[in-house]
């Protein structure tokens, strides 16, 4: 029979919340990554940088490209939108929005993005946290707001070709 003492009490009790926490950490992330992100009010300029972040995430081109100003959209083509052209932030991130400022028919939208680089989204489990703002810049086409420029994060939406004119025959 083994003695038991203080010291490997402590241990055994050291073990049991290094064991808890490690539990909590994991349901945590998972009941996270599955939660849908709380949604700011349609019609809103924060709600489309938020739509629009969202359709990047899902590498939705055609979502992220209706979402732009018709300037933007006449110069993209998302039908040549390749994976590489995305530029994501890792699967758990959070977005908050730190202003919205509105003047007619123009907004600027600033968002603070949160990502977490670490196993299982969990920073204890060693990884990193980094925050930064991004601003968007919006206008209001036919009574909709739109994306006029955008930052990170992102996706590079290739230009659209330009037809080249056909030669005429000589004669």
């Amino acid at each position: 029979m083994i003695p038991r003492t203080t010291s490997s009490r402590w241990l055994a009790g050291a073990a049991v919340i290094v064991a808890v926490i490690i539990v909590f950490s994991v349901v945590l992330a998972v009941l996270s990554r599955d939660r849908e992100p709380d949604l700011l009010p349609a019609g809103t300029p924060g709600r489309v940088v938020q739509d629009y972040i969202l359709a990047v995430q899902r590498e939705d081109a055609h979502a992220a490209h209706a979402l732009l100003n018709e300037e933007r959209q006449q110069q993209c083509d998302p039908d040549a939108v390749s994976e590489r052209a995305f530029d994501l932030p890792d699967d758990s991130f959070s977005m908050r929005l730190i202003s919205e400022e509105v003047d007619e028919d123009d907004a600027l939208v600033t968002i603070a993005i949160t990502s977490v680089d670490a196993p299982g989204g969990m920073p204890l489990l060693g990884g990193a946290v980094s925050d930064h703002e991004t601003t968007y810049s919006l206008v209001r086409e036919q009574g909709e707001w739109r994306l006029s420029h955008t930052f990170w994060p992102g996706w590079r939406c290739p230009p659209k070709a330009t037809p080249t004119p056909l030669e005429e025959p000589s004669p």
